[in-house]
């Protein structure tokens, strides 16, 4: 099939992610809040602590990988 050659490294590509990004369960959960939290009245920059302490921990674990 034409498309499954491109179908593997993208495959590769989300298990890695959802394997590195395990340990960021925390952040990624209080990121979720805040934004479910903001959602009627979510501005621009409402939740950026939270989405910085997630990306932080995310390029942190990636970057051990």
């Amino acid at each position: 099939m034409p498309g499954q050659q491109h179908a593997a490294p993208a495959r590769r590509l989300v298990l890695t992610l959802e394997k590195g990004l395990v340990g960021c369960a925390a952040e990624a959960a209080a990121y979720g809040q805040c934004v479910t939290a903001s959602a009627e009245i979510i501005s621009r920059h409402a939740c950026q602590a939270q989405f910085e302490a997630f990306k932080a921990c995310a390029q942190q674990t990636l970057k051990r990988r």
